[in-house]
């Protein structure tokens, strides 16, 4: 009696720790790839970042570099709505703002939000 109640006892913690490291190791490849959707995030928002800064130094914007900007916005907003665990709230809602086609200043709210670029340094429309 007492051997089949170890038994069970042994089986129930196995168990348990089978069930565990599972758990556990779905817990870190979901961390792995948000590490690596969030490296990516700000590599995009980076390059971002440093264009709008180029443009606002040379103080004119062509229709291209605002079509690349744009372009660029909805990677990241695309890789942000992709891995919504790995964002805060905000960042989901910045990247939805810019995959639902606002209007132009809205879109650059968002796009500054999303880039972390303070508002009064960010106004190229990214639509």
């Amino acid at each position: 009696m007492i051997a089949l109640t170890s038994a069970g006892a042994i089986a129930l913690v196995m168990g348990g720790y089978a069930a565990g490291a599972a758990q556990y190791d779905s817990v870190s490849g979901r961390s792995a790839t948000c590490e690596q959707a969030k490296r990516e995030f700000e590599t995009r928002a980076g390059q971002i970042r440093r264009q709008l800064r180029r443009e606002s130094q040379e103080g004119e914007t062509d229709s291209r570099q605002v079509t690349v900007v744009a372009t660029r916005a909805k990677i990241i907003s695309v890789l942000v709505e992709q891995n919504p665990t790995c964002f805060d709230v905000g960042t989901r809602a910045a990247a939805a703002v810019i995959q639902q086609r606002s209007s132009e200043g809205q879109a650059d709210a968002a796009l500054c939000d999303l880039t972390g670029i303070e508002p009064e340094n960010c106004s190229v429309a990214a639509d």
